[in-house]
Formats: structure tokens, C-alpha cells, sequence
């Protein structure tokens, strides 16, 4: 598993935030979880992308659907 990586330096930290906390209320799960996911993700996508631009976007549905499959697979 891809440890990680603090989010880039252009994007904005605030935003970042937002987004967490919206998919953890959306989809009621614990912050820390989502940070997670959000985080790895966003890390693997910039790492890998050479357009940045929609990097926050992908890593938003990539959570989404993880959060979906976790709740899924719990029920």
C-alpha cells in the first residue's frame, strides 16, 4: 500500500479539508478514515499525473467508491 504523501504544495489545504469532512458526513464515516483515503489517493494520482488539474476530483470519486465498497462488504 502506497504510504501517504503530503498534498501538494499549490493545492489548497482548505479546500483539501472541505472535501474531507463532506465525503466523511456524506457517507458517515470517521474523519480520520477518510483523511486516509483521501490523502493515499490524491498522493497516488499527482504522483502519476502529468494534467493536474482533476487530480482532486478522481481522488474525491476514488474515496467515495472505497467508502461505498467498505459499507457495502460490512452489511
Amino acid at each position: 500500500m502506497l504510504m501517504a504523501q503530503p498534498l501538494d504544495d499549490t493545492a489548497n489545504p482548505a479546500h483539501h479539508q472541505q472535501v474531507i469532512e463532506t465525503l466523511a458526513k456524506e457517507n458517515h464515516a470517521p474523519i480520520e478514515r477518510v483523511r486516509e483515503l483521501y490523502e493515499t489517493a490524491h498522493a497516488r494520482l499527482h504522483a502519476q499525473a502529468r494534467v493536474k488539474t482533476f487530480v482532486s476530483v478522481i481522488a474525491t470519486r476514488l474515496v467515495r467508491n472505497a467508502l461505498h465498497a467498505e459499507r457495502n462488504s460490512a452489511a
